[in-house]
């Protein structure tokens, strides 16, 4: 493997027509003959970067049991008439990391409750259903799911980044009168195909802590992981059976009007990630006020609505990040 990722490789292969799969993933068809060409071992890893998300993506079995038992029932249970506190408690109980994890985030600034939350049945009750749900994938995505060994850092940043979108998707979600799914959740899982490739790309020896911000290997693993995280984010969003707003965040929020039509859902993805530079601890917001981005401003938001979601978010997001 070592050898594969220095100086350069001669490989033997079909001459061929470059075509697309629906996935955008590039194939390899057209066969006339055989030709052998020098590749470099950049080119090398991009190809089986490319190759490997096809694995992915066709892998759907894989992809759904990356879901925790526990969280897959939420799932389902959510996702049907009927469902009671005292059932949702009996699934969140047999997992005691997720089920406290669930009271303590019930208990912080994104619910902010008059009066604590005692238990799991008292934060199904007086959060719904539905936020529990929202509260399980992402307990899921940020504690228990991804833990790159090497990648700490990388890991950490982009935590961060999933909270702070996610926290500004909830309020502008509520800001622009949206369905619920088009908000935290899709702001949550937007970029998970990102950490997918990664974890993947880790385990498969193609990418390691210290060529990361190689100039050469590792920029072209970074920009393949992000060519490609909208098609592995939206297959695991379908495999989960998360809500169709989800799905279209993830798959979309780089092209909201994909298709001649305005894809809500990632739209307010695309002003989320925006807004979640001003609401990130630490870090300096960006020369541009806020309420004079374009993105945001295409929502038909006033600057003093816009002000207000990102005033609202910073407390959430600050509460988030310090729940490990």
């Amino acid at each position: 493997m070592a050898g594969e990722m220095t100086g350069r490789k001669t490989g033997v292969m079909n001459a061929t027509d470059a075509t697309s799969d629906t996935h955008g993933v590039p194939r390899l068809t057209g066969s006339i003959g055989r030709v052998t060409m020098a590749l470099s071992s950049a080119h090398t890893i991009g190809l089986r970067v490319d190759h490997l998300v096809e694995e992915i993506v066709i892998d759907h079995g894989a992809l759904r049991r990356s879901l925790p038992d526990v969280a897959a029932e939420v799932m389902e249970m959510c996702g049907r008439a009927g469902g009671d506190a005292a059932k949702m408690e009996r699934t969140l109980t047999r997992d005691p990391f997720i089920s406290a994890q669930v009271v303590s985030i019930a208990n912080s600034a994104m619910f902010a409750p008059r009066m604590p939350i005692l238990g799991v049945r008292d934060a199904v009750v007086r959060i719904g259903l539905d936020a529990v749900r929202d509260v399980v994938v992402m307990v899921v995505a940020n504690s228990t799911m991804f833990r790159v060994r090497g990648f700490e850092r990388q890991v950490d940043a982009f935590r961060r980044r999933m909270l702070a979108s996610a926290s500004t998707a909830r309020f502008l979600a509520k800001a622009v009168r949206a369905e619920s799914e088009y908000g935290f959740l899709a702001g949550l899982l937007h970029d998970i195909g990102e950490l997918v490739l990664l974890e993947r790309c880790a385990q498969e020896g193609l990418i390691t802590a210290p060529t990361w911000d190689d100039p050469v290997e590792g920029a072209l693993v970074r920009e393949r992981i992000h060519a490609h995280h909208t098609a592995v984010g939206s297959t695991l969003c379908r495999s989960w059976k998360l809500p169709t707003g989800v799905v279209d965040a993830a798959q979309f929020h780089h092209d909201y009007r994909s298709g001649g039509k305005s894809h809500l859902a990632a739209h307010l993805v695309a002003a989320s990630d925006i807004l979640a530079a001003y609401v990130l601890p630490g870090t300096a917001p960006p020369p541009t006020p806020a309420t004079e981005q374009p993105i945001v401003k295409e929502l038909g938001l006033t600057a003093a609505q816009i002000q207000s979601v990102v005033e609202q978010a910073k407390p959430t997001v600050i509460g988030l990040i310090g729940i490990q």
